[in-house]
Formats: C-alpha cells, structure tokens, sequence
C-alpha cells in the first residue's frame, strides 16, 4: 500500500461509516451514538492530515508500515464480506487507532 492507497482506503472507510447499517448499530445498541460519531470524525480528520502531509513523509511512513496497515484493511475487508458490521466497525476503529498512532509518533498529528 502506498499514501494514496491508505488515503484512497480511508475514504472508503469513511464512507462506509455513513451507511445506515452503522447507525443501526446504535439502534440496536451494539455501540453508543457519541462512539459512532467519534469515530466517523476521527476517520475525517485522519484523512484530512495525510492530504496535508507531504509527500514523502507520509509515503515512507505508509511504506515501512505497509504490512500491517494491509493486513488492517484485510480485516476490514472481511468483516464486510462477512456482512458483520460491528466486526467491520471495530476492525475500522482500530485501523484508525493504528492510522493516528504513526501519524502521531511522526509529528504529523497531535
């Protein structure tokens, strides 16, 4: 994967968020609506901030870390074949988690 595949994955993701299977699991109450938000914000601002990065800082970020965010999408990916949405929910919330944490250890987001 490279910075416009993650970026390019991330938009899908956010997405896919907005569908309305994922407030249903708030209806459902699988999840809480202030969960769900914060983690369709976190999804916006991620994106926002690879947008913003340059170029290579953020491809070589993406390329030493390239497996794992793979293997993150891979999960995601899954789960919506499976047609799991809280498995796809969380395997997004954690792609995210992981997506903020690198940007984070580089400087590139608080």
């Amino acid at each position: 994967m490279n910075a416009a595949g993650l970026t390019a994955v991330l938009t899908g993701i956010s997405a896919q968020l907005n569908m309305k299977f994922f407030g249903d699991l708030v209806s459902k109450g699988h999840v809480k609506q202030d969960e769900l938000d914060g983690t369709r914000k976190l999804c916006v601002r991620v994106i926002a901030d690879l947008k913003k990065t340059p170029h290579g800082k953020i491809e070589a970020l993406v390329s030493h870390f390239d497996s794992v965010l793979t293997q993150h999408n891979n999960d995601f990916m899954a789960q919506m074949r499976a047609n799991n949405s809280l498995g796809q929910f969380h395997a997004a919330q954690i792609m995210l988690g992981f997506v903020s944490t690198i940007l984070a250890k580089a400087g590139i987001r608080e």
